[in-house]
């Protein structure tokens, strides 16, 4: 484990251009590097470095954050390894703490299964020469597609791997963890194809082994028993191989079966993972939404690939995914259908099939309804339940409008059903959209004071008194810093208060080279969005931020920002209070007095305050 004071001090020591000139070709423009971005595909550069913050930033895909964040994301480092490769880089002494005699025990005991492991990889492929190639060729994979996938073959004997894992010095109980030797001290993968499982950063965790002739009663394919190492749950079958081409494409095409995804890698398609081995879960949707949030799920036409699909699109729109799906002519699967059209065939099926899941749901759910009105009503609840499920109530609403032009019914129905679905009702909607936009236009204003406090707080407001600007912004949301809606926002300040009483001051160096990595992100963001423009709620809000090019204009921007987020938490204490007049129980005077004086202390705070902003009403 790093210490936080040494996570800093590599975080301050990288510097960002030197990290991105070993990956990518970097060119001046002004005071910035930039680059065709890495993460995406495009023509004109947009990825951006700032070496004066020390910081990267794609304005087309949004990706950013310092020198770790981008070794995480370009090479798929966790953030440890990117702190070990930057300080092998610079010549930095980690001094990690010593781990307790369990944390040690279970890193080795990890670090020996995962040799285990990558001994029983190398025995199937050694074994591969005979009926294992030979299924293999006859699928259509070629050497160089079967070495890189590392497919081999287990013979048909007892106990082959266990007895050759035993005389190389491995201990079975090891083999007995992974389940690659039963409790018997049988072979648990016998006379079958062997598919090997990596996890993200390419080590092999499992494996999959497929019979080569059907046979009664026996499973055609059998999985790696859960382990320390693989819970199916969490695993995507070929993402260590896809995630790159995910990212550039900004697109996850996802299949259910081993040989579906190598036949589509292998012609070209290597934006592909499979969800081999179970159902699509949260935790293999939330693996594939780190490299991006568009997913295509390419199932089979049957029945059962139809309700992968459906269950799929839904569990992918809860988590603010994209969602198309492909559905494949019965009985082909995406290898079959591949073999029998050409990957220049295949492709054009895909760009022209692919549904937005209303469209896919409307035409799989109302196909049978015929005429029948109570059938109708029910696909019409199948396509609401879907759009439901979507957090962002914007997309929510685009979806409303296109399904009520694709079945014929009034966009207010359809958006009272939908609420509904997410346990509201029709009078509580028009307050839940007020409180959504007043949430975001606070966070607006939450977000570019913390710009202003990084920007400007080691400043001075006043020299003769020793008075940072840090110290002025601090001090005036001391009593309203309670109300943020942004948690970022609020420890950043909170954090900002601890440096200040440090007498240490208060910069965006400091938090792009924060150890906590949702800090540093944010921080790169935050510092790169100002160099876009204003947020469009501040128009919203009828205030603009003033021109910060003096030192006059950012004391007048933090000026009317501060006043901007007092006038929100007392506009909402005002709510909460009119609320308990409305709830207070009868009777009782002496309640309802104090509350009315609140009340109207409350106002004259809120009128206050929109006066000197200058709004004429409130």
């Amino acid at each position: 484990m790093i210490p936080p004071s040494t996570i800093r001090l590599i975080l301050e020591t990288a510097k960002i251009e030197e990290v991105v000139q070993g990956f990518l070709p970097l060119h001046r423009n002004n005071a910035n590097l930039i680059a065709l971005c890495p993460f995406h595909h495009e023509k004109t550069p947009s990825f951006s470095v700032s070496p004066s913050r020390n910081i990267f930033k794609c304005f087309g895909c949004g990706k950013g954050g310092n020198t770790a964040k981008f070794l995480m994301e370009h090479e798929g480092y966790s953030f440890p390894e990117a702190l070990r490769w930057l300080a092998k880089k610079y010549h930095i002494e980690t001094q990690e703490e010593k781990a307790t005699p369990v944390q040690q025990a279970a890193q080795q005991e990890e670090e020996s299964l995962l040799v285990v492991n990558g001994f029983a990889q190398e025995f199937f492929q050694s074994n591969l020469p005979g009926r294992g190639l030979d299924y293999f060729k006859s699928r259509g994979f070629s050497e160089e597609t079967i070495q890189k996938f590392g497919l081999g073959f287990a013979p048909g004997s007892w106990d082959s791997l266990t007895k050759a894992a035993a005389q190389a010095g491995f201990k079975t109980g090891y083999l007995k963890k992974l389940g690659l030797t039963t409790q018997s001290g049988k072979d648990f993968f016998r006379n079958r194809a062997i598919f090997p499982i990596h996890n993200l950063g390419g080590k092999v965790i499992a494996f999959a082994g497929r019979i080569l002739q059907p046979e009664a009663n026996v499973p055609k394919y059998l999985n790696s028993p859960e382990s320390d190492l693989y819970q199916k749950s969490k695993t995507l079958y070929g993402i260590h191989l896809a995630r790159k081409a995910i990212r550039l494409q900004d697109e996850c095409i996802l299949v259910e079966g081993y040989t579906d995804l190598i036949s589509l890698h292998q012609s070209g398609i290597e934006n592909v993972a499979a969800s081999a081995g179970t159902a699509l879960t949260v935790e293999q949707l939330l693996l594939i939404r780190r490299f991006s949030k568009n997913i295509t799920l390419l199932y089979d036409g049957d029945p059962a690939g139809i309700k992968a699909a459906s269950r799929g699109l839904d569990l992918a729109l809860e988590q603010g995914m994209n969602v198309k799906i492909v559905p494949l002519p019965h009985p082909d699967d995406p290898d079959s259908f591949l073999i029998k059209v050409g990957i220049i065939a295949f492709t054009e099926f895909i760009n022209k099939q692919a549904q937005h899941f209303i469209a896919y749901k409307a035409n799989l759910l109302l196909a049978d309804t015929g005429n029948d009105p109570i059938k109708k009503a029910a696909a019409v609840h199948g396509i609401i339940d879907s759009i439901a499920r979507v957090p962002d109530p914007i997309k929510r609403s685009f979806f409303v409008k296109e399904c009520a032009t694709l079945v014929g019914l009034g966009e207010e129905v359809l958006m009272h059903e939908v609420e509904l679905g997410k346990k509201a009702t029709p009078t509580v909607t028009k307050e839940i959209v007020v409180t959504e936009r007043r949430h975001l236009e606070t966070r607006g204003f939450e977000r570019h004071l913390v710009y202003l406090l990084l920007e400007h707080g080691a400043e001075m407001l006043d020299s003769k008194e020793n008075f940072t600007v840090a110290e002025h912004i601090l001090g005036n949301i001391e009593d309203i810093l309670e109300h943020f809606e942004d948690p970022i926002c609020q420890r950043i300040c909170r954090e900002s208060t601890n440096l200040v009483l440090a007498k240490k001051p208060v910069t965006a160096q400091y938090f792009t080279s924060h150890e906590d990595l949702v800090v540093s992100s944010f921080t790169a963001d935050l510092v790169h969005e100002n160099d876009i423009g204003p947020d469009p709620h501040w128009e919203q809000a009828n205030y603009s931020p003033a021109n910060n090019q003096t030192k006059k204009g950012y004391l007048d921007d933090i000026e009317k920002t501060i006043s901007r987020l007092k006038l929100n938490a007392v506009s909402l204490l005002c709510e909460q209070n009119l609320q308990r007049i409305k709830d207070a129980p009868p009777g009782d005077e002496l309640a309802m007095a104090r509350l009315l004086k609140a009340h109207e202390k409350l106002n004259g705070m809120r009128k206050e305050l929109a006066k000197s902003l200058g709004f004429v009403k409130f």
